[in-house]
């Protein structure tokens, strides 16, 4: 399911960062140019990678220990030596999530995307953040780009969560699609499962409903098939939350008594 920011739903950020670089310099006959040392140059451009790494790997470290504030200063040090260095913008974007802070944490994504336009990691969180701003069809359009990288490690979770999004719309059948393409990859989307089943709901096939959300519940790990224990939790949630999640559980303890 769609979440607001935390370490779960941060798509794996990369701790490896890529850079190559290329040091020529030209000599005509007889005329004498100024030449680059590609020794010297080799080892700044060396000092800076490891420099941008260990800002980079600090941040994670305090993301892990919940001090966004911390992890934020260290990914904002790690770009004022390479601005465009692609995994600390999406880590900044992903704290800016944190903070609620959706606007800035949308132009991360999209300048880590800009360095990569192959960064599915990055248009997932892209999809989410716009999906938290109400912005559907960008989300939509987001998931479906993290999707297009055939080395994508993670596709389960974009189609899940472009399942939800295109569910926000009311396209319940392409939402389904959706759900199973996550599915297929990952029984253990359980998620998809619970979305499938507020789909069905929606489209007034209450029976399906019913099954899709008892199958979700059996296969959790949280529940175990403890219909009840399950039905405590989901009517915690619905207390606890506001707006479309609210609404979300309340859909399931109605699914619960068909």
């Amino acid at each position: 399911m769609i979440k607001r920011m935390n370490v779960r739903y941060c798509i794996s950020v990369l701790f490896v960062l890529t850079m190559v670089v290329s040091c020529t310099s030209t000599m005509t006959t007889r005329t004498v140019t100024p030449q680059v040392d590609s020794d010297n140059n080799n080892s700044s451009n060396s000092k800076k990678d490891s420099q941008v790494k260990g800002h980079y790997a600090h941040g994670v470290s305090k993301m892990r220990e919940d001090d966004y504030q911390g992890a934020f200063v260290e990914f904002k040090k790690a770009l004022e030596i390479d601005p465009k260095d692609k995994d600390s913008l999406n880590a900044l974007g992903l704290v800016n999530h944190r903070f609620g802070d959706y606007t800035n944490a949308k132009e991360a994504f999209l300048k880590a995307i800009a360095s990569d336009k192959n960064f599915s990691d990055a248009y997932n969180n892209l999809g989410i953040t716009c999906a938290v701003m109400g912005q559907w069809a960008e989300s939509i359009e987001a998931f479906r780009n993290a999707l297009k990288n055939p080395l994508y490690a993670t596709p389960d979770k974009s189609y899940q969560n472009l399942g939800f999004s295109l569910y926000r719309l009311g396209k319940y059948d392409d939402a389904i699609k959706s759900f199973r393409d996550s599915l297929s990859r990952n029984r253990g989307n359980i998620g998809s499962y619970l979305g499938i089943a507020l789909c069905h709901n929606a489209a007034g096939r209450y029976g399906e409903a019913n099954d899709a959300l008892m199958e979700g519940i059996r296969l959790a790990p949280e529940y175990k098939g403890n219909v009840q224990k399950a039905q405590k939790d989901f009517e915690q949630k619905r207390r606890s939350s506001t707006g479309i999640t609210a609404q979300d559980y309340a859909n399931y303890l109605e699914i619960l008594n068909y």
